[in-house]
């Protein structure tokens, strides 16, 4: 039987960013587990550490930070990501970049050789890597501030697939943040990181649609990526699909779906939705018209 480890690849992330936001915010810790099924056993595994396998040292590095099949020891772990790392892995140069820049029970926090260590990942090709290289040109992290030359590290790590790097490409490009602003491309940024899966990069392609801001306006296109964000429980996409279905600019009206999704925002705490809410009750023109309805959400406002 092969061994089944998964093995945590922290990975520092900055949060999507919506393309309204004025300023990025840190990421938080995010897991990315991969299944370990070359080594049939614990003891293959220490055997291939022995033999000097970057990999298989890298493994058993992750192992020790997580606790995950062995005593946890972040002082073990930080001295097997350093021999993975001087073997060539670049995973772990990447882990070493993330523990000197958040520092932990083993290193205090030192966003110079965290820089050393992501710009070591950077030049094998890693693309967190190469994403955290440009975080740190972004924010000014051991290096001056220069946001023209962060773009040039995300959008390396965006060509590469990395949806975190997607968002900001989009977000610089939009806003004209150290490079000049280009919606059509924004937008198309926008659009592969919605189609990984980025919740507010779906929103924000629902409004690039609902604007024509990068695309041609498209309502019916508008209301799918909405729609698309607020089944997967993003507020403001609820509010907007809400609102698509209640003004009815571009596709049919329906004031029961509006209901349906301005509840969900409204219950994630949108005002807005309540107002729309409020609204929709209190229309003594309607057939939704609801005095008892209206006056609920009327108390929440």
């Amino acid at each position: 039987m092969k061994l089944r480890l998964f093995v945590v690849t922290l990975i520092l992330v900055t949060s999507a960013c919506s393309q309204q936001k004025e300023e990025y915010t840190h990421g938080t810790l995010t897991k990315d587990y991969k299944d370990v099924s070359e080594y049939k056993s614990k003891h293959d595994l220490e055997k291939a550490a022995k033999a000097n396998d970057a990999y298989a040292i890298f493994v058993l590095a992750s192992m020790y930070a997580t606790g995950e099949g062995e005593k946890f020891d972040q002082k073990k772990a930080l001295e097997l990501f350093e021999e993975s790392a001087q073997l060539g892995s670049s995973n772990a140069m990447l882990q070493l970049g993330l523990i000197y820049r958040n520092g932990n029970e083993a290193v205090k926090k030192d966003n110079q050789k965290a820089l050393k260590w992501f710009e070591e990942g950077a030049k094998k090709g890693n693309p967190s890597a190469i994403h955290n290289v440009g975080l740190a040109y972004y924010k000014g992290l051991a290096v001056t501030e220069d946001k023209t030359k962060a773009f040039t590290y995300f959008i390396q790590s965006a060509q590469l697939g990395l949806l975190q790097s997607q968002t900001i490409v989009a977000s610089q490009l939009y806003r004209g943040d150290g490079v000049d602003k280009n919606l059509e491309e924004s937008f198309k940024w926008s659009l592969k990181a919605a189609e990984q899966g980025d919740v507010e990069s779906q929103n924000d392609v629902g409004l690039s649609y609902e604007r024509g801001e990068g695309v041609a306006k498209d309502p019916i296109k508008a209301l799918y990526w909405f729609k698309k964000a607020a089944d997967n429980g993003h507020t403001e996409a609820q509010f907007n699909t809400a609102i698509k279905y209640y003004n009815s600019a571009g596709i049919e009206h329906n004031l029961d779906r509006s209901i349906e999704y301005a509840e969900k925002a409204a219950n994630n705490g949108s005002k807005s939705a309540v107002r729309l809410l409020f609204n929709i009750y209190s229309d003594d023109s309607s057939l939704k018209y609801n005095s008892e309805k209206a006056n609920y959400w009327k108390s929440k406002l």
